[in-house]
């Protein structure tokens, strides 16, 4: 081979390099998601043409003795990883707040575990509360105790908020009949 074929060999092979090294981390938007089976369809939009792919898998936080399903959702937006640049290797790696799917908290001292709909799970004050909310009930959680906002605090279907009373209160050493 001579020397003009070598270049034009070292070329190509460069330029397919670029190339795979270009593709081996790609963002795009979940169009399809098989929860059942862990993989997602990504529409990627960068290049010349909106390409999708294929049936991928995401990553998990945990997949051992400690397991998480947490599936990406229809219209969010996605970091896709492949180390050959080739996407028949790619995972979904994680995922980006966009205009559609904004982030659930401003706060600089809240982190926020959990938001679907209008339930959430997170930790504020700098990790010294932890509130759940469904709905318009929540439950705060501190070194004060439970706090309880937008309705009745109960344990076993009984009122054990504030509101609670006991019937057939003794003087002296009896017990109290359970809260109402």
């Amino acid at each position: 081979m001579g020397l003009p074929e070598q270049l034009d060999d070292m070329r190509r092979r460069l330029a397919a390099l670029e190339r795979r090294i270009g593709s081996q981390g790609r963002t795009g938007v979940v169009t399809e998601v098989d929860a059942v089976n862990g993989f997602a369809r990504v529409q990627l939009t960068e290049g010349d043409a909106p390409m999708l792919t294929g049936w991928i898998p995401w990553v998990e936080p945990a997949a051992g003795a400690n397991k998480t399903h947490n599936p990406p959702s229809v219209g969010q937006q996605v970091e896709i990883k492949s180390e050959s640049g080739d996407l028949h290797d790619a995972t979904i790696q994680g995922s980006l707040n966009s205009a559609s799917n904004g982030r659930p908290s401003g706060a600089s001292d809240e982190f926020v575990l959990l938001s679907v709909g209008s339930a959430s799970i997170k930790a504020t004050d700098g990790g010294s509360a932890i509130v759940i909310a469904v709905g318009g009930y929540s439950l705060t959680l501190s070194a004060a105790g439970a706090v309880n906002a937008g309705g009745a605090l109960s344990h076993d279907g009984k009122n054990i908020g504030k509101s609670h009373t006991h019937p057939n209160v003794l003087n002296g050493p009896d017990s109290t009949e359970p809260p109402n």
